[in-house]
């Protein structure tokens, strides 16, 4: 499988994952009502998941906004893939990234931190038992598309996060890589 496959198997799987968790919150009569109001820091749920860094966090907040009430994972994830099947304009993801550039403005990206969310990716890779070296791969190529993708309500600060994450993931995918090239050579 190529890595551009396995990135939109990848997406595709984190869209179904995002439509049951949306359903799923939506259900409840209780709860529901809660994702759209602030909470006593000023944010709704919605807003939480949109400074996540997490592409899973973020699928669910676009779930969340374009569905208002009750609905069944199915229903859930075919807005979600209607929404995502046209490719955003080139002048829009161009504003994002400009946006994201002009906030660092000489700065450096924290890789700290993205290496740690990189390692936290590849633990639940391997807890799934799916630890392969192209879903790594496929997870670094989505959040090269995802960083800067203006259907995605993330704020500026999160954008750079996940641009400094891109990078964390290629680098332990070169890493997984190196280690496996020198275990094939005795």
């Amino acid at each position: 499988m190529n890595i551009f496959l396995a990135q939109q198997s990848l997406f595709g799987l984190l869209i179904r994952k995002a439509a049951s968790r949306a359903s799923a919150m939506l259900a409840d009569p209780v709860d529901a009502p809660r994702l759209r109001t602030p909470s006593d820091c000023g944010m709704t749920e919605i807003e939480r998941l949109e400074h996540s860094v997490l592409a899973e966090d973020q699928l669910l907040a676009v779930a969340l906004r374009l569905i208002a009430g009750p609905a069944a994972p199915s229903a859930i994830e075919a807005a979600l893939d209607n929404f995502f099947a046209t490719p955003p304009g080139r002048l829009a993801v161009e504003a994002q990234r400009r946006a994201v550039f002009q906030n660092g403005k000489g700065q450096p990206l924290a890789l700290g931190p993205a290496c740690k969310i990189a390692e936290a990716i590849e633990e639940r890779l391997e807890r799934e038992a799916d630890r392969s070296l192209e879903t790594l791969e496929a997870y670094a190529d989505l959040y090269s598309d995802l960083w800067c993708d203006p259907r995605i309500a993330a704020p500026v600060t999160v954008r750079r996060e996940m641009l400094a994450l891109v990078n964390a993931l290629h680098e332990r995918c070169a890493r997984t890589r190196a280690a496996e090239r020198q275990e094939m050579d005795p």
